[in-house]
């Protein structure tokens, strides 16, 4: 038997409560995550906004 399986009759163990500082810690990376994403969508917006640019200002010179 593996020691994840319970033996005997008795409570299943309750899930620790998280306490304030965990709760912080856990949003602080979930915003830092979605900021993350936001930056590189940012700069992916940038970089196309770039190259179409110059991609119609070296057509309209040719």
């Amino acid at each position: 038997m593996s020691k994840g399986e319970r033996t005997g009759n008795g409570p299943a163990p309750e899930p620790p409560i998280p306490s304030s500082a965990t709760r912080w810690v856990a949003r602080a990376r979930r915003a830092r995550n979605e900021a993350g994403l936001y930056l590189i969508r940012g700069a992916a917006t940038a970089a196309g906004g770039a190259l179409v640019a110059y991609g119609s200002f070296w057509f309209q010179t040719r």
